[in-house]
């Protein structure tokens, strides 16, 4: 497992993370504590906050090959 971003993110605010070769959403484990929304765009990952009344911490690490 490697490591891609470990960061808290504020209300409203999301987090990018850049796509790597072949990387899916598929790959990704995501580590959070409260609710988050994961979407994917052609260059990266989008980690939305989803809470309405505060921040959350988010680990995302990719899976063994």
């Amino acid at each position: 497992m490697a490591v891609l971003k470990e960061s808290g993110i504020p209300i409203g605010r999301m987090m990018l993370i850049p796509k790597d070769g072949s990387l899916s959403k598929e790959d990704l484990i995501i580590e959070a504590n409260g609710q988050y929304q994961l979407m994917e765009k052609p260059d990266c990952f989008v980690i939305k906050n989803a809470e309405c009344c505060r921040s959350i911490l988010v680990k995302v690490t990719t899976k063994d090959a």
